[in-house]
């Protein structure tokens, strides 16, 4: 019978695995697939270094390894993610939440501060991160918000409305199958929304190859890509936002870090934007496209 070995002599042999198949934050990714394992939280896994794994244990992280050492990202893997403090299921048919998107609904609360019944739209809801996101932490506030998401992808939707049920946040979010604003047409919301937020495809058909294996082989193409200039939806919801928001009210959208000048470039007069800025990430790139619909004369 093979020796029961302890997580602290496994998360070193699973951390030099990873690092050997240039696996980015090794240590990091190793702690998570241990935790994942054994159900531990990070600081019990520590506490319990000296515990020794199961044979079912053991035999489950193997198979992890093997799949990381793929590039086949954790989160599909694990087929869950923490984002802002909730959980949330993630499938290959959904971009994987990332913290540059953390930002994008940090910013959006910040806004939304003092609102009442905030009427909101999510485009390219993907898993749904943002919209149950921002419900939830909403509903802890005492606000009362209607949340629109949109996506094209039914697959997607499915993985977003799984996760509106598991964080309570069904009552305020509507997930709408369709393109951008096509399939809120008809429900009387234009000039109405407080906030229209965005992380759509923004990535260049031409940049495919520089992209890590984790995201090139294995998160759906149509929620990366978006034309030559990774440009195509960002112009859209820019020509179309105008329509749907209330005076005053915010266009957030997250965006390439080489694409600011182009993007503030499309927010012309003629789409009813001003106050257009760029804020950045917390790797100093720019990350945040914003923009007000200007007031009602």
């Amino acid at each position: 019978m093979a020796k029961r070995r302890s997580i602290r002599d496994t998360l070193k042999g699973a951390t030099r695995e990873l690092e050997g198949a240039g696996v980015p934050d090794a240590p990091v990714e190793a702690e998570r697939m241990l935790r994942h394992i054994t159900g531990l939280k990070r600081h019990e896994l520590y506490m319990e270094r000296g515990h020794r794994l199961e044979a079912e244990e053991a035999a489950l992280l193997e198979d992890l390894l093997w799949r990381r050492k793929k590039r086949e990202p954790l989160a599909y893997i694990t087929g869950e993610v923490e984002f802002r403090g909730i959980h949330l299921t993630v499938t290959k048919d959904v971009l994987i939440p990332r913290p540059e998107t953390e930002l994008l609904v940090e910013r959006a609360l910040n806004f939304l501060e003092g609102l009442e019944k905030p009427v909101i739209m999510d485009l390219c809801t993907g898993s749904g991160c943002i919209a149950v996101s921002l419900a939830v932490e909403l509903l802890r506030k005492g606000v009362t918000t209607l949340i629109y998401a949109t996506d094209i992808s039914e697959a997607a939707l499915e993985v977003a409305r799984v996760n509106a049920r598991a964080n309570n946040a069904t009552e305020c979010v509507r997930f709408v199958r369709g393109d951008l604003f096509s399939p809120l047409e008809g429900l009387r919301l234009k000039d109405r929304a407080d906030l229209i937020i965005s992380n759509p495809p923004y990535v260049a058909a031409k940049e495919r190859e520089t992209l890590q294996p984790e995201v090139r082989d294995y998160e759906p193409p149509a929620a990366l890509y978006a034309g030559e200039d990774g440009l195509d939806f960002i112009k859209r919801i820019i020509g179309g936002a105008g329509e749907y928001l209330r005076p005053g009210g915010l266009l957030l959208m997250e965006i390439g870090f080489s694409q600011a000048r182009a993007v503030k470039g499309l927010a012309s007069e003629k789409t009813g934007l001003r106050g257009v800025s760029i804020k950045k990430d917390l790797s100093g790139m720019d990350r945040i496209f914003e923009a007000v619909k200007k007031p009602a004369r």
